[in-house]
């Protein structure tokens, strides 16, 4: 029996060694797909000495995006009883995103659960937050692309007034967010330590929010050198990327949204510009934010794969628990 344990213990590491390399595969094989389907013809208006400035501004600007983002997955990895120091959990979120350009939403899950098994996370919470980070975009992405509804829905822009609602009742009743995670996980048997405060709840979705406003920013910034005029583009511009964010979150059977979001971008931005203007702006985002994507999830990975990075211990919590009965 001992040695049998033994080798069961050897054993583990391999696989787990081996599930590494087949996420980072799948990866690859996605990010190499989203830079072949991609027309990046249409960018070559934006490669003018003229435009230069705005995209590295634009490239800074959508890191600072990226990092709100990782600081509302953080937040309710802590409502849910994890809290993790800000350097462990970047590595944790930024390395796991990058699976977001392989084909469904799974293997993002899969990558942030694997990486998390390794700070002390359980799986059950890793699920839990990846579920729960879903609707937090999409709302807040509806919330801020009313900003550019009228452009988008016309007459029936009001609609976006139930996402705001919905998005106001989290706020007001953010314990709600723990106990409906504690409920999903005692149908699967299992039971899910929750800190039921909704403190970080509302942090959440406070930077999340921030980070729809943000990344706006960057595609306007991509709007200025051709053309469009300084403040209503700035307005349309923030609305339209939230939007398209929000609408690309929900559709996970495409890397990363593509397609669904360059086409939400180009019929908003057509407002301020003319469509070839707008397809160029809207190709030059989805290079923007591939760079930044890799730039920092690569910087992380570099970091985890040296001795720089040492996962520092979660601060309070307890991963899930064995099954019950």
């Amino acid at each position: 029996m001992d040695d049998t344990g033994r080798r069961r213990r050897r054993s583990r590491p391999r696989w787990r060694l081996l599930a590494g390399w087949a996420l980072a595969c799948v990866i690859a094989v996605g990010l190499v797909l989203t830079l072949r389907e991609q027309d990046w013809s249409a960018t070559r208006p934006m490669m003018t000495s003229r435009a230069l400035p705005f995209l590295l501004i634009s490239c800074v600007v959508n890191v600072a995006a990226l990092l709100c983002a990782m600081m509302s997955w953080r937040g309710i990895l802590a409502d849910l009883g994890h809290v993790l120091p800000r350097r462990t959990a970047a590595g944790v979120y930024f390395v796991g995103m990058s699976a977001k350009y392989a084909p469904g939403g799974l293997w993002v899950a899969l990558t942030h659960a694997r990486l998390a098994q390794s700070v002390g996370v359980g799986t059950l919470v890793t699920v839990a937050v990846s579920l729960l980070n879903i609707p937090v975009v999409l709302l807040t992405g509806m919330v801020v692309g009313s900003l550019a509804a009228p452009q988008v829905f016309g007459a029936w822009s009001w609609l976006l007034l139930l996402p705001a609602a919905s998005l106001a009742f989290v706020l007001a009743r953010p314990s709600l967010v723990g106990r409906a995670a504690q409920a999903a996980a005692r149908l699967l048997r299992r039971k899910l330590t929750a800190s039921g405060s909704g403190r970080q709840i509302r942090a959440a979705i406070g930077w999340q929010l921030a980070c729809r406003l943000v990344s706006g920013l960057h595609l306007w910034l991509l709007t200025l050198p051709m053309g469009a005029p300084m403040g209503r583009s700035l307005v349309i511009s923030v609305g339209a990327f939230a939007l398209a964010t929000g609408i690309s979150s929900v559709v996970v059977v495409l890397p990363d949204g593509a397609l669904i979001r360059e086409l939400v971008l180009i019929g908003t931005l057509s407002q301020v510009l003319p469509v070839t203007a707008a397809t160029a702006v809207a190709v030059a985002s989805r290079a923007v934010c591939l760079v930044t994507d890799l730039l920092v999830s690569g910087v992380c990975a570099l970091a985890m794969a040296s001795r720089l990075w040492h996962p520092e211990s979660i601060t309070s919590g307890a991963t899930d628990l064995p099954r019950s009965g």
